[in-house]
């Protein structure tokens, strides 16, 4: 088994991963490594399409994938070390990680580790609604992945459930693959976006808004035929042959659970200090692991941040 070290080892490649380790290049902290198990770096606005990324860190309007280019290409030429198609398994300690890849097995330390995992949304399995299992259901990232990245055939009328602003983002990436939204249902009262972005959607791609609403079953066998819905006490069918479940965000704690990190219990995510660092250890964590949800600019204007104490400890 091969075994490295690192000043700085940074657990998943998204913007709010990258934006850590160029602002530690930027600290004069040599040796920093991130490890990425998908293929490409950058995260999910790899393929999150539409433009509206880096307002807030770059001052700039961009595309997703163009977004996630950004901070690719900036921390290679600030020369950070990034290791695709590389999975952290678990712990050898609380300084070293336990990965693997195609080039097989790797343990590496660090003086400070930096969890960038980030959140997934809730599939469908994890909500626990009845009906069988045809085809036709996805989430955001799944069907962003299907559609811009696969080019694969998708559908051609949907129902979304959740009014998050990633369910919106939902909306225009099904418009891309010839899809037309037919409903958007939420449990709660009103959405969770910015507050003009129902309204201009809505006008905009011709959708029925359906709050207070509850998914009782998916119906279809093969294929999705439609959904079963409930509203003020009353039952209807809305018909469909594709459900995208978007939101409802889980974050991918996994490593801090092996490690038997404490755990907030109404977000899942560890508890950490003011200064993102997991307490009594040298493990900080950046970005969407800790939740509620953030935009991406957000966390990376963050992960920055919690950079620059870490380099400051170790310098």
């Amino acid at each position: 088994m091969k075994r490295s070290q690192v000043d700085v080892l940074i657990i998943g490649a998204g913007p709010a991963g990258l934006a850590a380790a160029i602002e530690l290049k930027k600290c004069g902290i040599k040796e920093v490594r991130v490890v990425e198990r998908e293929k490409n770096a950058g995260g999910v606005p790899r393929h999150s399409y539409h433009p509206g990324y880096g307002l807030r860190d770059l001052k700039r309007f961009l595309s997703g994938p163009a977004y996630a280019q950004y901070y690719v290409s900036q921390a290679k030429k600030a020369g950070v070390e990034i290791s695709t198609s590389t999975t952290a398994t678990d712990w050898a300690d609380k300084q070293t990680i336990k990965l693997t890849s195609p080039n097989g097995l790797e343990q590496v330390g660090a003086k400070a580790i930096i969890l960038a995992t980030g959140a997934r949304e809730r599939g469908r399995s994890a909500r626990v609604i009845a009906g069988k299992r045809p085809a036709g259901i996805y989430t955001t990232g799944s069907l962003q992945q299907a559609s811009y990245l696969e080019d694969l055939y998708i559908g051609k009328s949907a129902v979304i459930v959740g009014a998050e602003h990633v369910s919106f983002s939902a909306v225009m990436t099904l418009k891309h693959a010839g899809v037309k939204t037919v409903a958007m249902i939420c449990d709660k009262q009103k959405h969770q976006t910015v507050i003009f972005v129902p309204t201009i959607m809505k006008l905009l791609y011709r959708f029925k808004f359906l709050s207070a609403t509850k998914i009782i079953e998916i119906q279809g066998d093969v294929r999705v035929t439609g959904v079963k819905i409930e509203k003020n006490g009353k039952e209807s069918i809305i018909k469909a042959d594709t459900i995208i479940f978007t939101g409802d965000w889980i974050p991918d704690h996994e490593l801090a659970r092996r490690a038997g990190f404490a755990i907030d219990e109404s977000y899942k995510s560890p508890i950490i200090n003011n200064d993102g660092q997991i307490p009594n250890t040298s493990i900080y964590t950046v970005g969407n692991l800790i939740l509620p949800i953030k935009g991406a600019d957000k966390c990376a204007i963050d992960a920055r941040k919690v950079a620059r104490k870490i380099a400051k400890k170790i310098k």
